[in-house]
């Protein structure tokens, strides 16, 4: 299987086109952040020393969510071609079965994912070290929800892709989820601004959990001063307007209730994709 993964890898990198649209959402993004995104954050926070690296993490922690989900399908757009040229159809006629293959593009998209959200983790480390002389916690906590959300992403998006026959339907569905991607994860839009219903579907949708478990760790050294500054009432208002804390009616989703809901996402994908790969592999006895 290593092989097979190398061989995914190596070529991923070579489409440079692949590797440009893996990462278009955090592009598009990123300049949002910089032409308003910003302003309209900080318009929403009391007077305060770190309100823009207040603005700064908050964006980041979504982005680090968001491309743990892009990358990830940006790397399956090779499970799709070979598909459609009929490549994997070559490499089963050596001794591998569908399974191993199967598991070889899950494996490989999980690498191409978690590589390009550590990149960026560096990236925003380095920089909220330089302009803002705050250095984010590297803790194993989170390490684990990178790791977890990018392996539920790539789970999510191979049970999608594998019913995509052509790369026209891929690149269609990746358009949707590049458009949508940023408005469920609440970066676009905060999202205790938008309707109570609306509120409950974004909480559902697992990259919004990732989000609020991201700005729960990264941005505890610049949540304090707001507390010192406003009543709790305030503080509580303004964390639940921005998602750094989900809200499901007049109750708090805790962390610990978060990270429940991602473990038995996962556990359940994960469960759904060994059985698929053991039915297509029976079918082709």
């Amino acid at each position: 299987m290593n092989i097979l993964i190398m061989r995914h890898i190596k070529l991923f990198f070579k489409d440079k086109a692949s590797v440009f649209f893996s990462l278009l959402s955090v592009f598009i993004i990123i300049t949002l952040y910089l032409l308003f995104l910003s302003e309209n954050i900080i318009s929403n926070l009391p007077p305060f020393e770190d309100q823009k690296t207040f603005a700064f993490l908050w964006m980041f922690s979504g982005v680090l969510a968001v491309t743990t989900a892009t990358a990830s399908l940006g790397a399956l757009g090779k499970y799709i071609e070979d598909q459609v040229n009929k490549k994997n159809e070559d490499l089963l006629i050596t001794k591998i079965s569908r399974r191993t293959l199967a598991y070889s593009y899950i494996f490989y998209s999980f690498i191409i994912g978690f590589l390009f959200t550590s990149l960026l983790f560096i990236g925003g480390f380095l920089y909220t070290w330089i302009a803002f002389d705050l250095i984010l916690p590297l803790s194993a906590p989170l390490v684990l929800i990178l790791a977890m959300s990018t392996l539920m992403h790539t789970l999510i998006f191979y049970l999608i892709t594998s019913s995509l026959k052509t790369m026209s339907a891929f690149s269609g569905f990746s358009t949707l989820v590049g458009t949508l991607i940023g408005f469920l994860a609440g970066i676009y839009v905060p999202i205790g601004v938008l309707p109570s219903y609306l509120q409950k579907v974004m909480i559902l949708f697992p990259t919004t959990q990732v989000t609020a478990l991201l700005r729960n760790i990264l941005m505890n050294d610049v949540l304090a001063p707001i507390k010192e500054l406003v009543p709790t009432s305030s503080y509580q208002e303004i964390i639940k307007t921005l998602g750094v804390r989900l809200q499901w009616n007049d109750a708090i989703v805790s962390n610990q209730l978060s990270w429940i809901y991602l473990i038995v996402v996962t556990l359940a994908l994960l469960v759904i994709v060994v059985i698929k790969s053991k039915k297509s592999t029976s079918y082709s006895l």
